[in-house]
């Protein structure tokens, strides 16, 4: 367990090292953990050029009007998009590459909560899946060359996180039904997406070593997640009467920020494929699914290259 007066403290030494100019790249990130990581990484970072990503437009322009006196000399600049489409993930990543050559970090907390079987996509993707996954490793495919030319070009390197939930659902994939088009179920999508961040943190590490993949587990997050669910009415109303009793086992947005600032930072993590817990200590439930065989750089290769194969056909329709 790393405490948060050690994070913060790390946090704080870091601060005098990060080198003016590095340039971010976060997606799912007009709320909750998305947002608390950005405020942290642009109010801490000298000179940033920082874009992230969304739906809100509002939440966009409210961040914005926040940040931007804390940092003058930085830049901040939303991308408005829906990255549960992954011609939309396209766009986002030639607006970005149109206006930078590198990007020392990439963070990634899209996703959704639901309730809800399997809802397709225009482009045929579970919603689920394309948001906690699939729009995840495009991003990724997308951006390999921005974060190789900054991992040779920059002494602060370049590192990807994926904030899902490591160590906590990885299982055996069934490559026959990648997508889950015939055995979706909620489980089932929450095994595959965990599965593939972790396959793919270990896998990409080995073929990109001057890389840092990272895929975390942020814990009980006191965001409104909840609130913001298609859930049922009854559900909310339960989560707000049990939410003050979970707090002691909960962290606040801003420490949440904290952490995954330090994950993004932090000289550990500047190579390598990490799955970590929730208090930014290497899983060792993770660990265990890696040594079992579920989630190693093995299964990670052919993760990608299934990936590669939906990603192909994509192109293919969207073309036709």
């Amino acid at each position: 367990m790393v405490a948060i007066d050690a994070i913060k403290s790390s946090n704080a030494a870091v601060k005098a090292k990060l080198p003016p100019g590095l340039v971010a790249l976060f997606v799912g990130a007009t709320s909750g953990i998305g947002e608390h990581t950005l405020r942290t990484f642009y109010q801490t970072a000298s000179s940033p050029r920082v874009y992230f990503v969304g739906r809100s437009q509002s939440s966009a322009d409210r961040i914005i009007a926040d940040l931007k006196p804390l940092n003058p000399d930085g830049h901040l600049e939303f991308i408005q998009a829906d990255a549960s489409l992954i011609k939309n993930v396209d766009e986002v990543s030639k607006k970005f590459l149109e206006k930078e050559k590198e990007l020392n970090v990439l963070v990634m907390s899209q996703g959704i909560l639901t309730m809800e079987g399997r809802v397709e996509t225009a482009e045929g993707l579970d919603t689920k899946l394309a948001l906690n996954y699939f729009s995840r490793a495009r991003f990724i495919q997308n951006l390999l060359p921005s974060l190789s030319a900054a991992a040779t070009s920059s002494p602060f390197g370049a590192r990807v996180l994926s904030v899902l939930s490591a160590g906590n659902g990885e299982g055996q994939l069934d490559f026959d039904d990648f997508e889950l088009k015939k055995t979706f179920s909620l489980r089932n999508a929450g095994l595959m997406a965990t599965t593939s961040n972790s396959a793919l943190a270990k896998y990409l590490a080995k073929e990109h070593p001057n890389i840092g993949f990272i895929h975390a587990f942020p814990g009980g997050v006191e965001t409104n997640i909840i609130e913001a669910s298609n859930f049922p009415s009854v559900f909310k109303l339960a989560a707000r009467v049990l939410t003050p009793l979970a707090r002691p086992w909960m962290i606040s947005k801003e420490e949440s920020g904290q952490r995954h600032f330090y994950l993004t930072t932090n000289e550990k993590f500047k190579t390598g494929g990490w799955l970590t817990d929730s208090m930014n200590e290497e899983s060792s439930s993770a660990n265990k699914y890696v040594e079992k065989g579920w989630c190693d750089e093995k299964v990670g290769e052919k993760v990608w290259k299934k990936t590669m194969e939906v990603f192909e056909r994509l192109e293919k329709e969207r073309s036709a």
